[in-house]
């Protein structure tokens, strides 16, 4: 079974306001990892990772916008497979770029080996060569398939 939560949704209440001061989330927001939750994770293919997953019957998969957006973090950071997996777990910082609440997230070896494998199979494979950054402003100038980024500055 899919399991998709659209980034750009909001929630009611904010699950970061317990754990994070308002100086560490506007380091959070202003810096790449708000560029990646708030501009590119909406990007990600996840209609091309969720075609080999049933919609409706099975076990629900992990959230695929954050399942694609952190092979993408992986590639661009060049991770092993371990670091990835602490990633995904351990670094609130990932937990806020991938749209994860912070919470105790498991994702196990063989998990993480599939989604690899089965975004390796499709065409449709999102790399961070496919966005142009502007460093100095963070700002994303270019994104994949002719997108053009409807807001890429944060307040």
């Amino acid at each position: 079974m899919q399991r998709i939560v659209d980034p750009k949704q909001t929630h009611l209440f904010d699950p970061f306001d317990s754990v994070l001061t308002e100086k560490t989330r506007k380091r959070l927001l202003d810096g790449w990892p708000g560029v990646f939750r708030h501009v590119i994770l909406e990007l990600m293919p996840v209609d091309a990772i969720g075609g080999h997953f049933d919609p409706t019957v099975g076990r629900p998969t992990k959230e695929l916008y954050s399942i694609a957006g952190l092979l993408v973090i992986k590639e661009f950071r060049d991770w092993t497979k371990e670091e990835a997996l602490d990633a995904y777990s351990l670094h609130m910082d990932i937990q806020y770029a991938l749209n994860l609440e912070p919470v105790a997230h498991d994702l196990g070896m063989r998990t993480l080996e599939r989604y690899i494998e089965l975004s390796e199979e499709d065409d449709e494979q999102l790399t961070i060569d496919d966005f142009n950054i502007d460093e100095e402003t963070e700002e994303v100038v270019c994104c994949p398939a002719g997108h053009e980024p409807e807001s890429s500055k944060h307040n």
